[in-house]
């Protein structure tokens, strides 16, 4: 039981590692959370800072997913421990990390990029397939926060085509922490007031999806 409490609080204090923040602050000398949208997250950080800073902060919030996942695998194999459920147990808190950080007073990100790093690990052929979903309907829809949602709803589906039980329901949590984390945006898109992409022009007073 000790062992997976430390998956838990291992990948909850990586998942706290805000890349939108660290970078607002240490290169922008501002702060991310009082502008744009006011969420520290991939979108957000395009809207505001540019292509360069979006860009880096999709990187490290999906890098954060991936090693929370890979560093619980190693553990649970070293310390023999069930390295699938080793890895959902990783999965779900990094997110809970990205989302409610508790270094930045619970107010983080929308998940999206995390839930990636950490579902290439577990499911890289499913991951592959909900990111070109991701950009389909980008292209299609032209909203970032609709096209987050639909494409992480999709692991549930896939998983559930490769008869991977375990890895429904934890995919079904990971969903609905991404819808949860978007219900500002659900409410713009059935209102018609949520805005469409406009990624890399640096819009400081949008509430567009974020990743």
């Amino acid at each position: 039981m000790i062992g997976y409490i430390s998956f838990i609080v291992i990948s909850y204090l990586l998942g706290n590692i805000s890349s939108s923040y660290f970078i607002s602050r240490f290169v922008f000398n501002t702060d991310i959370r009082t502008m744009g949208s006011k969420n520290p997250g991939t979108t957000n950080a395009f809207r505001v800072f540019g292509k360069r800073a979006g860009f880096l902060t999709f990187i490290g919030d999906f890098l954060k997913g991936t090693i929370a996942v890979l560093i619980s695998t190693y553990l649970a194999n070293r310390f023999n421990f069930d390295a699938n459920l080793a890895r959902y147990i990783a999965a779900i808190s990094v997110v809970c990390g990205h989302d409610w950080p508790i270094f930045l007073r619970f107010k983080g990100g929308k998940g999206v990029a995390t839930t990636y790093g950490a579902m290439l690990v577990i499911a890289p052929l499913q991951t592959v397939a909900s990111g070109l979903f991701f950009f389909i309907s980008l292209f299609t829809t032209k909203y970032v926060s609709l096209s987050s949602m639909l494409s992480i709803m999709l692991f549930p589906i896939l998983m559930f085509t490769v008869k991977d039980l375990s890895g429904l329901w934890v995919c079904l949590i990971l969903s609905a922490m991404v819808v949860y984390r978007h219900k500002s945006n659900v409410l713009r898109l059935i209102n018609g007031t949520e805005p469409k992409a406009g990624l890399g022009s640096k819009k400081k007073n949008t509430e567009s999806g974020e990743l």
